[in-house]
């Protein structure tokens, strides 16, 4: 059981709301959680104390949604069509992780880990392939790293139905095919799928039945692009947002690039929050993703990184970049704001993942999952508005520590201020 402490003299980001709270102190318990926080000077005095003075505290990023195994295969295929790097079971990423041995890819996905835990992430949720042997890889690799995955498996083959099943969109799924979807449950944290193409609406609704059998978090990609909505209507008569809301009611649906008005408003009515990754549909010429305008239609938005193969698993970028393409695209530099990019690697997927109780925000009786920014690099100082400066500007260069549950989980220790009786 580690030692108490207190961090004194930052800036806290306190609260859901990201509150600024300047020469704040905060105290962990030796559980590892916040137990007070409070203004200097700190009323502990009995409690080794670290100089955090010139620092940012924010809550540890939650990276809504990657796909970490990738890491040895960043930029393949740069420049081709989306189909032809990521579709299964042909596209370059699927062969390459096909003929690839465990051992190499646990050496990389070792490596993505810890640049994510430096980067400041203290939870990841990961659509994983390979059946409950692929989500077996990771949580094994991740097993002794300060960093939490919530591992989403899928099906080890593809289709999971007969092609003519899909497309008279009937037919359900097979017994074993249920017991797979039970190992992967158990091995991970829950379920994904690639699209509501994979399955019939009645598959769909068994998937959803079943996963929520086994308290298992259920997501999928959703109107990710044009073909998705294409095949979806060709074979049923509905998008595949309309599919989801119907037959599967999934915790989040991922993505949501080409889902319109409409649909964003019946999601939100039906409370399924999404998750958006806007640098990777970027860099592979899928658009934006309009998460302001999800936000508009009240829906829950949490911000991803998706595939290392495309993007770094850095939280503070992905959330720079959509910032500033949502002020360009809407030609307004009021909306969203800062803390509300901040909470869509916060508090927000905290909610979604209903973790929300534990992590996500600085307060009393939550972890102390924490990330410390050196406000006084060349780069932020000098700092004017606290939550603006990690949304505008702060790379992972700045940060100085990451603590995970109380523990160091990377950086340098602080300068420990003397005793005072």
């Amino acid at each position: 059981m580690a030692a108490e402490f207190v961090l004194t003299g930052a800036t806290i980001l306190r609260g859901p709301d990201l509150t600024a709270s300047d020469e704040s102190w905060i105290k962990v318990g030796e559980d590892g959680c916040i137990s007070a926080l409070g203004n200097i000077p700190s009323e502990s005095s009995n409690v080794l104390h670290f100089d955090a003075s010139g620092m940012i505290i924010c809550p540890a990023f939650l990276n809504a949604h990657t796909h970490v195994i990738d890491g040895f295969l960043k930029e393949i295929g740069f420049g081709l069509p989306y189909w032809d790097v990521f579709m299964p079971p042909d596209g370059l990423r699927h062969q390459a992780l096909s003929l690839t041995p465990d051992e190499v890819m646990k050496e990389q996905l070792g490596q993505t880990l810890d640049q994510m835990i430096a980067c400041g992430t203290s939870l990841f949720v990961d659509f994983r392939e390979g059946g409950r042997p692929g989500v077996k890889l990771l949580e094994e690799v991740a097993a002794d790293r300060p960093i939490q995955p919530l591992t989403l498996g899928r099906f080890a083959s593809y289709p999971p139905q007969p092609p003519d099943a899909l497309t008279s969109n009937r037919g359900v799924l097979t017994n074993d095919a249920l017991a797979e979807v039970s190992g992967i449950v158990e091995e991970g944290a829950g379920f994904s799928l690639i699209s509501a193409n994979d399955l019939t609406d009645e598959a769909l609704a068994q998937v959803a039945t079943h996963v929520r059998s086994l308290d298992g978090l259920l997501a999928l990609h959703v109107a990710e692009s044009p073909p998705y909505r294409e095949t979806s209507i060709e074979r049923t008569g509905q998008s595949d947002v309309h599919r989801i809301v119907d037959h599967l009611e999934p915790d989040f649906a991922v993505h949501l690039t080409f889902a319109t008005p409409e649909e964003m408003r019946r999601l939100a009515e039906a409370d399924i929050p999404a998750v958006c990754c806007p640098r990777n549909h970027a860099v592979i010429g899928l658009g934006i993703p309009r998460f302001d305008l999800m936000l508009e239609a009240g829906m829950n938005v949490a911000i991803g990184t998706d595939n290392v193969i495309l993007a770094s698993p850095d939280p503070l970028a992905e959330i720079q970049f959509a910032s500033r393409v949502i002020r360009a695209l809407r030609a307004d530099p009021s909306f969203p704001t800062a803390s509300e990019m901040l909470k869509m690697i916060t508090m927000n997927p905290a909610r979604i993942l209903g973790v929300d109780h534990e992590r996500g925000s600085i307060e009393v009786g939550k972890r102390a999952d924490l990330v410390l920014i050196d406000a006084t690099t060349s780069n932020l100082a000098p700092v004017s508005d606290a939550v603006a400066a990690l949304v505008n500007r702060a790379t992972a260069a700045d940060i100085r520590a990451v603590f995970n549950n109380g523990a160091l989980a990377h950086g340098d220790p602080l300068d420990v201020i003397p005793h005072r009786v």
